[in-house]
């Protein structure tokens, strides 16, 4: 099964978000709002029989990591050849190194350094997005107190996911 490591936006800033993703259109799919997420690790094909042990492996590194805020923006960006329309985030660094020290030896290693995004739409066919999607302001920020292990996989018009377990940060221990 084709697998991430996850942390969803909360309900507030997946309204705020909303006032940037453009309209479905016929060069532009957006993506489903109950799906947006940030990844923080992808992982790639993972064998069934590893499941158990990938969770354990993220949840020990999950744990570790306070709560934290992520804040996206300052603006949206054209990625992928200008297929893919997405917003920055910042906040889940640490906990994506945690992750790729933790799952060191069971799955393959992260293609390149971690690079936090929400992709809200990507281009229909083999299009490009339209540039004045890039650049819109977004100042959007959310508390992340779990993340998940979600499975994937690719229908002809969208990817559909189905989150497998979810790892709790570590208890906030100010109060």
């Amino acid at each position: 099964m084709r697998a991430f490591v996850a942390f969803y936006p909360d309900e507030l800033a997946r309204g705020e978000l909303v006032e940037v993703a453009p309209e479905d259109a016929v060069d532009v799919r957006v993506t489903d709002m109950a799906d947006w997420h940030v990844t923080i690790r992808f992982l790639g094909e993972l064998d069934e029989a590893r499941v158990d042990e990938v969770a354990a492996a993220a949840a020990t590194a999950v744990a570790a990591v306070s709560p934290f805020t992520a804040r996206l923006g300052p603006l949206t960006a054209l990625g992928t050849g200008a297929r893919v329309l997405f917003v920055p985030v910042r906040g889940a660094e640490r906990l994506a190194e945690l992750l790729d020290a933790a799952l060191d030896g069971l799955v393959g290693p992260r293609d390149g350094p971690y690079r936090g995004h929400l992709t809200l739409a990507r281009a229909r066919g083999r299009g490009r997005l339209p540039s004045s999607l890039s650049g819109l302001p977004v100042n959007v920020h959310f508390p992340v107190a779990e993340a998940a292990l979600v499975a994937s996989s690719l229908e002809p018009d969208r990817a559909v996911h189905r989150v497998i377990a979810t790892f709790p940060l570590a208890e906030d221990r100010s109060a």
